[in-house]
């Protein structure tokens, strides 16, 4: 477990999941320049931690995130302006580029930076009473932590027009009705339902998880060539893993179980249309090879020395 004393930010580890909580109830959680270096530090830690699998982040009182603090900014030069709306980019990249899945658990106004967090998180909930909002053009300025890219990816460019030229608030329903938050949830059983949404999420394998999201991400900034590369290139790092032959062993043997697939000892027949010529078992080895005591087989012919399409 870990926290950051009086900055904004507090953090733990709890089953498997770092869950993160802006701390600031009395100011609607919004964050200050010191709220965001210990949020960057909770990030760093999280990562680099094996015993967790995910991330949510979520608001302590009634309120998700209501942005940054605005004392101070309205002495902003324009250099300083640059130099602030870079860093904050920092952090919303880091949570989109974490190897983690992510989610924000939004449990009340999320606004400005509040709702670029959601934005670069994985998955959202949120609570009836959830308010979302880009109110940055009626103070002169524009969303600059990732609003005006993410937003549009994610709602399209006619909504996130009218979010962030207007300023409008979206209530629960209507955020859940666009695709901004993946479902609404009752307040008392939020938690209990990111708990049901983690267990779905644990169901994936570490390195699979990070590598799908990673194609998922880049599937918006990459043509449709390059993104088919980088999912082969992902999708042969998997097996450097070993992940996929275990779990689909694992897999077949629950199916032998239910009655659904057969395992069979090494050198015991199976029938005759499952046989085939050199078919490969689970292991890869061919018909009348020698294996391990228990070996699935498939349908399947040996793998080609050619490409098949060429």
């Amino acid at each position: 477990m870990g926290k950051e004393e009086n900055r904004g930010v507090f953090w733990e580890v709890a089953e498997g999941t770092g869950w993160v909580y802006f701390d600031r109830p009395e100011r609607m959680n919004a964050l200050t320049p010191d709220s965001l270096r210990a949020l960057w530090g909770c990030l760093v830690e999280l990562e680099s931690r094996r015993d967790v699998r995910a991330v949510v982040f979520t608001g302590r009182g009634k309120a998700f995130c209501a942005g940054m603090e605005l004392k101070g900014l309205d002495e902003a030069t324009p250099l300083a302006a640059r130099r602030w709306a870079r860093e904050i980019q920092k952090i919303t990249d880091r949570i989109a580029e974490l190897p983690l899945p992510t989610i924000a658990a939004v449990n009340g106004v999320a606004m400005g930076l509040g709702l670029e967090i959601c934005l670069a998180c994985d998955l959202a909930l949120a609570t009836p009473s959830a308010r979302f909002a880009f109110p940055e053009v009626r103070l002169g300025m524009i969303p600059g932590g990732g609003g005006t890219q993410r937003l549009v990816r994610l709602v399209g460019l006619r909504r996130a027009r009218e979010m962030v030229l207007t300023g409008r608030l979206v209530d629960a329903e209507t955020a859940e009705a666009w695709g901004l938050v993946n479902e609404v949830i009752p307040e008392a059983e939020l938690r209990q339902r990111v708990k049901e949404w983690l267990e779905k999420l644990f169901q994936g394998e570490r390195t699979a998880l990070c590598l799908a999201k990673r194609c998922l991400s880049r599937s918006q900034d990459l043509d449709l060539a390059r993104g088919l590369e980088l999912e082969a290139e992902s999708f042969t790092t998997c097996f450097a893993t070993g992940e996929p032959s275990s779990r689909m062993r694992s897999f077949a043997g629950e199916k032998e179980g239910s009655g659904r697939a057969k395992v069979y000892s090494a050198g015991e027949e199976g029938p005759e249309e499952e046989r085939g010529s050199g078919a490969p078992s689970a292991s890869g080895r061919g018909a009348g090879e020698e294996g391990s005591a228990e070996e699935v087989r498939f349908e399947r012919e040996e793998e080609p020395e050619e490409d098949l399409f060429e």
